[in-house]
C-alpha cells in the first residue's frame, strides 16, 4: 500500500512538472507568435513610413523646383509684357519706325529688368522674325536663339547650361499684343545658384541619399549639375526613375536587388519644365532605424514574454496541485461510475432479452389460442357430421329390420333396398370424409399440443400446469386419430357389403336365404358403424372439451405474459 502511494505520488510530481513545462512552452509559444504577428505588420508599416518620407523629400525638392522655375516664368512673363517694349517692337514689326528707335527704347526698358533682379545675368529680345533686336548682360549663345515655345505655351526652359564654367538657365517667352498675336520673343538668362542649392540640399535623406534632377534629350537621359555630382553613382534604376518623371509618373521604385548598392528611388514629375526629380537612398540606411525600432521591440517583448512566463509558472504551481488533486477524485468517481454503468447495462441487456422472449411467448400464444378456436370450431363441425352418420346409420338399422320382416316381399322390394342401398353408399362416403377431417384434426391438435409443451418448457417453472394439459391434448388427439383409423376400417368393411348387396340386389333372382344371410351381415355391420359412430361421437365431444380446457389455460398464460410484461 506504501509502494503505491508513493507511485501515485511520483505520478504526481510528473504530472505537475510536466503542466508547468508545457505551459511555461505554449507561453513562450504564444509570446513568441504574437511578436511576430504584431512585428511583421509593424516593420511592414515602419518601412512604408520611411518610404513616406522619401516621397515626402522628392515632393518638398519639387514644389521647390517648380516653385523657382515658376518665378522664373513670371519674371520673363513681366519683362514680355511691359507696354512701352511692346509697342516700340510692334511698330518696328510693322515699319512705322526705325531699329535704331526700338533699340534705344528696349535697351532702357530691359536694362531696368535687369537691374531689378539679382538672379537675371541677361536679356535678349527677337522681333516677330526672329532676328536680333537688343541684347543686355551676358550674351547668350547662338544654338539658343531658335528655342521657340510649343504647345500653346508662353513660356519655355532651356538648361541649365553651362558657360565659361557657371551653369544658367534659359527662360524663353512669347510677346504678344493685346489680341494675343506674337510679335517677338524675349530670352532671358538666369542663374541657378539657388537651383543648385535646392539640389544640393540633402537634409532628410541620409548620408547616402542624393538628389537628381534631369531631363530625357534625344531618348537619352540627361542630368543637371553634373559637375556637382559624381556621374558614376548615377545608376541605370535612377536613370529610368527619371525617365517615368519626365513621362508624367510618380512614385516609389526599388534597385534591382542584384546591384551592388541596392536603393530605393523615390521620383516625381517637374511638369512646367519637362523635367524629372529622383530622390535615391540605400536601402540599408532607409530601413536602418525600422530594424533597429524593430529590435528593440523584439527585446522588449522577448523580456515581456519571460517575465510573463516566469510569472505564470508561480501562480500555475499551486493550481497544478488542486488540479491533480481533483483530478484523482473526478478519476475515482469516473471509474465508480463507469462500474455502476456497467452493471446497469448489463441488467438492460438482460431486461431486453427476457422482454424479447416474453414478447415472443405472447405471439406463440396468439397463435396457439387462435389454433385453439378452429380445433374448436372443426370439432363442432364433426359432431355435426357424426350425428349426421348416425341418424343415416339408425335409418340403416330400421330398413334391415324391415327386410328380416319382408322377405316374402323381397322380389317386390328389390328397387326399394337397391334405393337404400345407395343412400348407405352416399352414408358411408359421407362417413369416410367425417373420419378423414377427424383425422386431421387430431394431427393439428397434436402439432398444438407438441408446439404447446415447447413453449411450456421454455417457459419454465410457469409453465408446468400448462404442459400437463398439452400431454393431455396429446393423448386424446391420439385416441381420436385411432379412433378415425378404425372408422375408416369399419368403413372399407361396410364399402365391401354395400358392394356385395348391390349385387345380391342386381341378382335377385338368388334364393331368399343368402339374401337372408346378407341381410343378416348387413344388421351386423351396421351394428357396428352405429358403435363406431357412438365412440367417435364420444371422442369428438372429448376433444371438444379438452380444446375448451386448453383455450381456458392458453388464456391465463397470455393474462399472465400480459401482468409480467406490464410489471417490467
Amino acid at each position: 500500500m506504501a509502494k503505491t502511494d508513493q507511485g501515485k505520488q511520483n505520478s504526481a510530481l510528473q504530472l505537475q512538472s510536466r503542466l508547468l513545462i508545457y505551459s511555461a512552452l505554449g507561453a513562450l509559444a504564444m509570446g513568441a507568435s504574437v511578436a511576430i504577428a504584431s512585428i511583421m505588420p509593424l516593420s511592414q508599416r515602419l518601412k512604408q513610413a520611411e518610404e513616406h518620407n522619401l516621397e515626402f523629400a522628392a515632393q518638398t525638392r519639387t514644389l521647390a523646383i517648380e516653385e523657382f522655375l515658376l518665378r522664373a516664368q513670371d519674371i520673363g512673363g513681366q519683362i514680355a509684357s511691359r507696354t512701352r517694349a511692346r509697342n516700340q517692337l510692334l511698330a518696328y514689326n510693322q515699319g512705322q519706325i526705325q531699329r535704331n528707335e526700338v533699340v534705344q527704347v528696349s535697351t532702357d526698358i530691359l536694362t531696368d529688368a535687369l537691374n531689378q533682379s539679382e538672379e537675371i545675368e541677361g536679356i535678349m529680345r527677337f522681333d516677330v522674325n526672329g532676328q536680333p533686336v537688343t541684347q543686355i548682360g551676358l550674351a547668350i549663345p547662338e544654338e539658343f536663339w531658335q528655342i521657340m515655345p510649343s504647345g500653346g505655351n508662353q513660356s519655355v526652359f532651356i538648361g541649365p547650361v553651362e558657360m565659361a564654367g557657371i551653369s544658367y538657365l534659359i527662360v524663353g517667352t512669347l510677346i504678344t499684343n493685346e489680341t494675343g498675336q506674337v510679335i517677338g520673343r524675349d530670352l532671358v538668362l538666369f542663374e541657378v545658384s539657388r537651383l543648385e542649392r535646392i539640389v544640393q540640399n540633402h537634409s532628410g535623406v541620409g548620408e547616402t541619399g542624393e538628389i537628381i534632377l534631369g531631363t530625357v534629350t534625344n531618348g537619352r537621359v540627361q542630368i543637371f549639375f553634373e559637375a556637382i555630382n559624381n556621374p558614376n553613382r548615377i545608376s541605370r534604376a535612377v536613370e529610368n526613375a527619371i525617365e517615368r518623371s519626365v513621362a508624367g509618373e510618380a512614385g516609389l521604385m526599388q534597385s534591382d536587388r542584384m546591384s551592388d548598392i541596392p536603393e530605393v528611388i523615390a521620383f516625381n514629375p517637374i511638369a512646367i519644365a519637362n523635367w524629372g526629380l529622383a530622390v535615391k537612398m540605400e536601402r540599408q540606411e532607409l530601413y536602418q532605424p525600422v530594424q533597429k525600432q524593430i529590435f528593440d521591440t523584439g527585446i522588449a517583448i522577448a523580456i515581456l514574454t519571460l517575465l510573463g512566463t516566469g510569472g505564470m509558472v508561480i501562480l500555475l504551481r499551486p493550481l497544478t496541485n488542486k488540479a491533480i488533486v481533483q483530478t484523482d477524485e473526478l478519476e475515482q468517481q469516473i471509474q465508480e461510475k463507469s462500474a455502476l454503468l456497467q452493471a446497469q447495462t448489463a441488467a438492460l441487456q438482460t431486461e431486453q432479452c427476457q422482454r424479447r422472449a416474453v414478447e415472443e411467448a405472447l405471439e406463440q400464444m396468439n397463435e396457439l389460442k387462435a389454433s385453439s378456436r378452429q380445433v374448436a370450431s372443426s370439432c363442432a363441425t364433426a359432431n355435426f357430421g357424426v350425428q349426421e352418420a348416425q341418424t343415416i346409420a339408425t335409418g340403416g338399422t330400421r330398413s334391415v329390420e324391415r327386410t328380416l320382416e319382408g322377405m316374402t316381399t323381397l322380389k317386390d322390394n328389390v328397387e326399394a333396398i337397391a334405393l337404400q342401398i345407395d343412400h348407405l353408399h352416399e352414408g358411408a362416403r359421407q362417413i369416410g370424409t367425417i373420419a378423414s377431417l377427424v383425422g386431421s384434426l387430431a394431427d393439428q391438435t397434436n402439432m398444438l399440443a407438441l408446439n404447446a409443451a415447447v413453449e411450456a418448457v421454455r417457459a419454465g417453472d410457469r409453465g408446468k400446469g400448462f404442459s400437463v394439459i398439452a400431454t393431455e391434448i396429446r393423448k386424446l388427439a391420439d385416441r381420436s386419430r385411432q379412433s378415425a383409423d378404425r372408422i375408416n376400417i369399419l368403413l372399407k368393411d361396410i364399402q365391401n357389403s354395400v358392394v356385395a348387396t348391390s349385387k345380391a340386389t342386381q341378382e335377385g333372382t338368388k334364393t331368399v336365404q343368402v339374401n337372408f344371410e346378407i341381410v343378416q351381415e348387413t344388421a351386423v355391420s351396421l351394428t357396428g358403424v352405429l358403435k363406431a359412430i357412438d365412440e367417435v361421437t364420444a371422442s369428438t365431444e372429448e376433444i371438444s372439451l379438452a380444446t375448451h380446457e386448453q383455450a381456458v389455460a392458453i388464456q391465463q398464460v397470455v393474462a399472465a405474459i400480459d401482468l409480467i410484461k406490464t410489471s417490467d
